[in-house]
């Protein structure tokens, strides 16, 4: 074999065994790319979707009922409930409470809060309680299951037939079906029926 043979020969080996280094090359690149992509790819995913977890699940047409002596029914348009399924925030929740002596008594309101561990709901923003004839409106809300009893210290007001009232405060007894306003109390009565001394005055 001549010296030109053989320059030949090493040749062909040498560019043999580039092309397997480069395809080997490639292929270990191609491979590393895809690892660091997916790696990526899940810890961005991870931090998208922790929010969600910590936020809990959403439900729409949400309803609770608490059972027991002194039962009452919840409805929300949606809620946001924890993970630990304890914590539910409300949105525009609807409350029926049924009253010791057997009346109803409503309850809505643009949010609220339910703590199914304590059994404490707080109703915010254009909180209205209906009682029989009476409406109450006042800001903000909160009602205790272990006394029974909804109560506010913010300015609350009342309309019921004749009867128009204003004050601060409010505390609300469901097993007596009891309403008590605190303070600075001002009411205006309409359509007065006049009736001789010693009578009681019809309203």
């Amino acid at each position: 074999m001549d010296h030109k043979h053989i320059e030949r020969h090493f040749r062909l080996k040498n560019l043999k065994r580039a092309s397997q280094i480069l395809v080997l090359g490639v292929l270990l690149l191609l491979v590393s790319g895809l690892a660091a992509s997916r790696l990526v790819r899940d810890k961005n995913e991870d931090f998208r979707s922790s929010p969600i977890s910590a936020e809990g699940s959403r439900i729409e047409n949400f309803t609770y009922s608490a059972s027991g002596s002194h039962r009452w029914d919840l409805q929300a348009a949606n809620a946001q409930v924890s993970d630990t399924l304890d914590s539910v925030k409300l949105t525009l929740p609807n409350i029926v409470y049924y009253g010791g002596l057997g009346g109803a008594i409503y309850l809505t309101a643009q949010s609220g809060n339910l703590d199914k561990k304590t059994g404490f709901v707080t109703a915010k923003g254009g909180v209205k309680i209906r009682y029989k004839d009476f409406e109450f409106s006042s800001n903000d809300v909160d009602y205790s299951e272990g006394s029974l009893q909804a109560a506010t210290s913010s300015p609350v007001s009342l309309n019921g037939g004749n009867l128009k009232l204003t004050g601060k405060g409010l505390k609300l007894s469901v097993e007596k079906e009891e309403i008590l306003i605190e303070q600075e109390v001002k009411a205006s009565l309409f359509d007065v029926k006049w009736i001789d001394s010693g009578r009681k005055l019809p309203m």
